[in-house]
């Protein structure tokens, strides 16, 4: 019986690091569609906006703002 509380507890603990490492990766970016064209913007560890992997040189927030102001829907 041991060993069952035992694995089952491995196992739980195992899924909730495996997940929470994926929670915070994508809780840092949106998706942003715009005329049919869809970009997914992140924030950088520096605050800035990230863009196909490139940095825009841009704060995160007004990044984002600045492209929904221009018409994109992001989520």
């Amino acid at each position: 019986m041991k060993k069952i509380i035992l694995a089952v507890a491995l196992l739980a603990g195992m899924t909730f690091v495996a997940c929470s490492n994926d929670d915070d990766k994508n809780g840092n970016c949106v998706t942003c569609k715009v005329q049919g064209q869809s970009a997914e913007i992140c924030k950088g560890d520096n605050g800035n906006a990230f863009v196909g992997g490139q940095d825009s040189e841009m704060g995160y927030d007004d990044y984002v703002d600045l492209i929904e102001s221009a018409g994109a829907d992001c989520k």
